[in-house]
């Protein structure tokens, strides 16, 4: 799916995940879901387009996107890989791991391939490496 963010058109897929909901600010998380997979991001057009509907402050709107770990700001590659940080990956090696990743891929964490195809992060929530294709553990 093409994002139009930044064109001062309105989006239709946006206007179609609108069209799904009331305007009730209940409805907040299921929408962001929605755009989250429609785009793999949370554009901030769509911010606008949500706002707009829902009679809500983007400052709310912008506060909800922060807190999950779920929903992100920033386009990511077609790849998402995380590494665990948490302690007992750590003393397991898990850093060692994703220090041969970035330099395997040549990018830092929060950092995406220039082909837009890996897009690197660490979690302290993730308990193996994971990839968007799979589970993979040492």
């Amino acid at each position: 799916m093409t994002c139009n963010c930044g064109n001062d058109k309105k989006d239709e897929s946006m206007q179609k995940i609108l069209e799904n909901y009331t305007k009730d600010k209940n409805n907040l998380i299921q929408i962001l879901n929605e755009v989250q997979e429609c785009y793999g991001y949370i554009p901030q057009n769509a911010q606008i387009e949500i706002s707009e509907y829902l009679n809500m402050p983007m400052a709310e709107i912008y506060g909800v996107i922060t807190f999950y770990s779920r929903f992100t700001l920033k386009s990511k590659g077609k790849y998402n890989v995380a590494v665990c940080l948490g302690t007992a990956c750590f003393v397991k090696g898990s850093e060692k791991i994703l220090d041969k990743l970035k330099e395997k891929l040549g990018i830092d964490v929060g950092q995406t391939t220039s082909d837009r195809k890996v897009f690197n992060r660490s979690d302290k929530m993730h308990w193996s490496m994971w990839l968007s294709t799979g589970i993979y553990s040492k």
